[in-house]
């Protein structure tokens, strides 16, 4: 940058920088697959040296916790444009766009659901990463949780349901239906359908 006749160095902005890392991880595990991850396959990836990566990230699992946090902002973001495009704030519409966010719907999640997949095989031989995945899951379920009752009391849903249970219930359909999609026996339309099922089960008859 030219200032007053000195060139004085540019300003780094480094959540800029984190964040181009976390992309270039994506694409990294998009083309070769999550266990292929390396620092220095994604310092390569993002047009860095491997000492520049390691100044934001010591280490593979800290690189994989953020990157996953940057994927999950994304989801939230996705969420909220479901729920503007749905219509409305009514708990089981949020309820509907929290769930459909977690199917294989198009290229970009059915991307991302793979390597979900893969970062939970190594979160389970990894005690960092398996300890951010249980808090991973015990919020989302907990999210979960919490839009059901907004429903039941809304009278939106059957007033017996138990939230708790439906909520671990809906992650492990979600979890399932993305299952049957990656080994091909669900189409991504048929994992939608078959929620749409479920969910149509949970509502209040009129």
């Amino acid at each position: 940058m030219y200032w007053y006749g000195e060139w004085v160095p540019r300003r780094v902005d480094h959540d800029e920088r984190r964040t181009g890392i976390a992309r270039a991880l994506w694409r990294v595990a998009e083309a070769k697959g999550l266990d292929r991850v390396s620092l220095r396959e994604v310092a390569a990836e993002a047009g860095m040296s491997l000492g520049r990566l390691q100044h934001y990230f010591g280490t593979r699992e800290d690189m994989m916790v953020f990157a996953v946090e940057f994927m999950n902002k994304r989801n939230v973001e996705r969420v909220a444009e479901r729920m503007l495009a749905m219509g409305g704030q009514d708990p089981l519409t949020r309820l509907r766009a929290i769930v459909m966010e977690m199917l294989p719907v198009d290229a970009r999640a059915q991307a991302g659901s793979l390597i979900n997949v893969s970062f939970l095989l190594e979160a389970a031989r990894s005690e960092p990463l398996g300890e951010y995945a249980r808090k991973r899951a015990l919020a989302l379920r907990g999210l979960l949780e919490g839009q059901i009752a907004l429903a039941m009391r809304a009278g939106r849903l059957d007033p017996r349901l138990d939230p708790e249970a439906e909520a671990a219930l809906l992650v492990g359909l979600a979890d399932g239906l993305r299952a049957g999609f990656h080994l091909g026996a669900l189409t991504a339309e048929r994992t939608v359908e078959l929620m749409e099922i479920h969910l149509a089960r949970l509502n209040t008859p009129v």
